[in-house]
């Protein structure tokens, strides 16, 4: 639980759409879509109203992750609050809303559209590869639906004004080469759980995430020791899966 009626209501449904593509109260869906746009949502100040506000803008945001993670910033917590909102609302089957492909746009504009480093969290990174994963069109050269017009984007030393144009292809790539990267070293993603980025990637088709995936079968997280027994039921879960990935790779 966390101090967000909003983002609990997203991580509540979310088994739903995970498992079934659908919830059982749509009317549901309707609160989380009315937090779209308003203040303390990520990038609010900058002009955006395409982002969901799991805070206020008055509190500090913060909240544990059901793998048992905990956000280390406001703006870490605001990002990545409004990424597990969409992704509720893409798994229960929204993506054919335009405001959802716009939500999920803003998203990818402030993880994997940035120039340079990647500057998002490895836990805000490695949540958001879920959008790639519900995202139907992962593999099109069709233009993500990023609306770059609010004042936010201006930033020339954090995005390339020069350069606007990203596919559901493009972003896929560089999900898939960070995932590359990252799988190589539990140093390569602090405060990020392996869970955490491999559960998305089993619904990926191909072979980077293969070869991630193998490396996350062999691996294990570093513990914390107050680390809750639902995280770690959670940790259970994505390595229950994994065992059925690499079952059948050996099949």
């Amino acid at each position: 639980m966390s101090t967000s009626a909003v983002l609990d209501l997203a991580l509540r449904l979310w088994p739903q759409a995970r498992d079934r593509g659908a919830v059982d109260d749509p009317s549901d869906l309707d609160t989380l879509m009315a937090a779209m746009g308003q203040p303390g949502a990520p990038g609010y100040e900058g002009g955006l109203r395409r982002t969901f506000a799991c805070f206020g803008p008055d509190e500090e945001a913060a909240f544990v992750l059901p793998t048992g993670e905990r956000t280390q910033s406001d703006a870490e917590a605001r990002l990545l609050g409004h990424i597990i909102v969409t992704r509720t609302l893409l798994g229960a089957g929204l993506g054919i809303d335009r405001r959802v492909q716009t939500a999920a746009g803003d998203a990818y504009a402030q993880t994997w559209a940035v120039r340079g480093a990647y500057d998002a969290s490895p836990l805000t990174l490695a949540t958001s590869i879920w959008l790639v994963a519900l995202d139907e069109q992962q593999a099109s050269d069709r233009p993500v639906n990023i609306d770059w017009t609010p004042a936010l984007y201006d930033d020339a030393d954090r995005w390339d004004t020069e350069y606007r144009l990203f596919s559901h292809y493009d972003i896929r790539e560089r999900v898939l080469d960070w995932v590359s990267f990252a799988s190589v070293s539990p140093n390569r993603h602090p405060g990020c759980s392996i869970w955490t980025i491999a559960e998305p990637l089993l619904r990926i088709n191909d072979q980077r995430a293969q070869i991630a995936l193998a490396q996350f079968v062999e691996a294990s997280d570093e513990m914390d020791e107050d680390t809750p027994a639902s995280a770690m039921l959670e940790r259970a879960r994505v390595a229950a899966l994994l065992r059925g990935f690499a079952a059948q790779g050996r099949a």
